[in-house]
Formats: C-alpha cells, structure tokens, sequence
C-alpha cells in the first residue's frame, strides 16, 4: 500500500526549556496502542505549536524516542535514536520530525500529525512482525479484537504430501483453520529446505489482521494463500511460530519456493515480478536466527 507522503512546511522549532524526559523513568515493554497515543500526541504538539513550539514537543519526542526502543512489535532502534537526538537539541523542524517518525508512522497507519490512530475497538496491541500495512512479517496493521485459536499440530492423517495441489475449499470457520493447518502441513517438508535462506515474503496475514479494507478470518487468509498460489503454484504456505525469525508467532505466511543466499536478491526477484514493496520483500526463514536483522525491507 502506498502511502503519499503530505508536505508540510519546515518550520523552525525552537525548545524554550530542555525536555523532560520521563518517559525513560518506564521499563518493560511496549505495544501499539502506547506507542501510537504517544505518537499522537507529538503530532497534536507539532500542529498546535503553529510555527514556534514550547517544552511540549520536544518532551514528547523524549517520551516517543523511550516507547520507540521498548516496542515489541518491530525494530525501531532508528526513530527512537533520532526522536533522541530532537529532544536533545535545540530547535528542530517539520522535515526532522517527520523523518524521525517513519519507522512510527508505519505501525500507527498515519503521518505525523496528519489523523489519529485507529484500534479497531482492540485493547492493546502489539504490532505484528512482518510488514507495512500488510506487509508481511511487520504486519503493523491494526488487529480487531478477535482472538486467534492457538495453533496446533495437524491430526496424524496430514502426513506431508509429495504433491503441491492445494486442500479442498473451506466453507466455514472451523474448517478454514484446518485447511490451513493441513497446507502448512503439507508445505512444511519443502519449507525446511528454505531454512536459513532468504526467500520473496509474498504475503503474512494474522487472525483479525485490518488490511487492504477488509478483516482478515481464516477463510480470507485462505483464500489469500490460494490467490498468490494462483500466480506462483509453487509458493508455500509456513507458520511462522515454527521460527524465530518472526517477532510475532501466530502468523500464516506465504513464500516464494525460490531460496537466495542473500536478502538483496531475493529483493531483485520480487522486482523482476513486479510486486510492490508492500506484497514482495526479503526474509530469512530460520529456526536459530533472531527476528532482527532478519527482514530486508525495499
């Protein structure tokens, strides 16, 4: 999904007194919907201070920058270093601040100061780990409050096939799940040859995942898996929790079944197929590597 980026004017900013910086007195972790009314906040700062900002924006930006690196959802070391360095300085600008926020501005759905956060009626969240939007293993989109049954292991009679050919439909809820367990479980042979390789992340969807205009239950995820399956027959269908490469471990993804040593070209692969950055990036499938570091954003 691509986002057009509103311009606002670079306005100078100048701190009438340092930031606070209470926010770093907090430990332990963080989810969405602190991080996001944090955000928000900056944003209504940046808005009201009209071209000459007092204390609040760059207390904000502390507050922000200490939320940032305790978010669980995804690795936003680089806005929390850069909120930082605002809150430390002197003055900043519109330009600054907006560029500080990218990495935020992605997990909450919206520029800086430009509309509030919306929950979806959840309590709090945590961001997911594959995407923007819907972009895979980030999955910042907001979740509804639907909450996913646990996976477990398929009945013993899902043996791995030797065949890609997909289940039969899913027709309800229940049966959609299974579906999906029996995919992955069929997949799952074929899956561990990609371990430790980079491969093109297709697609990642959560139960109650909000994403290009609809809330994604079993039988969307499935028939997401089923339409990228029409275009790439070989592409795969994983659980993420079966790795630790994914922050989060309740997601189904799909992959290309076409492994690179590196996670550049697996980037050029996505390219050369004409997918957006939002629908086709970098992933390492691993059962020993750590989510950071893992992902290869275009």
């Amino acid at each position: 999904m691509k986002r057009v980026t509103p311009r606002l004017a670079v306005l100078a900013v100048t701190a009438v007194v340092g930031a606070s910086g209470l926010a770093a007195c907090a430990t332990g972790p963080v989810d969405r919907r602190a991080l996001c009314t944090e955000f928000d906040t900056l944003g209504k700062d940046f808005l009201m201070g009209n071209g000459f900002f007092d204390n609040a924006v760059f207390s904000s930006a502390d507050d922000l920058a200490d939320l940032a690196r305790r978010y669980q959802g995804g690795d936003l070391t680089r806005d929390a270093d850069a909120l930082q360095k605002i809150a430390d300085a002197d003055s900043t600008n519109g330009l600054q601040l907006m560029s500080a926020t990218s990495g935020i501005a992605e997990v909450c759905g919206h520029e800086l100061g430009m509309g509030t956060t919306s929950y979806a009626d959840s309590g709090s969240t945590q961001g997911s780990g594959g995407g923007y939007g819907s972009y895979g293993g980030y999955g910042y989109s907001a979740p509804t409050t639907s909450t996913a049954a646990p996976y477990t292991e398929p009945p013993t009679s899902y043996s791995p096939a030797t065949s890609t050919s997909a289940p039969s439909p899913a027709d309800d809820e229940t049966s959609a799940q299974a579906t999906l367990q029996q995919q992955a479980a069929t997949d799952r042979a074929q899956v561990e040859t990609l371990a430790d390789k980079w491969v093109p992340q297709l697609s990642s969807k959560d139960y109650g995942l909000v994403a290009d205009g609809r809330t994604y239950d079993y039988r969307a995820i499935w028939a997401d898996f089923t339409t990228t399956r029409q275009s790439y027959p070989s592409a795969l269908l994983l659980w993420s929790g079966d790795f630790t490469s994914y922050t989060k471990g309740d997601f189904w993804v799909t992959v290309a079944n076409t492994p690179f040593s590196t996670g550049a070209a697996a980037n050029e692969w996505c390219v050369a197929e004409h997918l957006d950055a939002d629908h086709c990036f970098a992933k390492l499938i691993s059962h020993s590597h750590a989510p950071k570091g893992s992902t290869l954003p275009r």
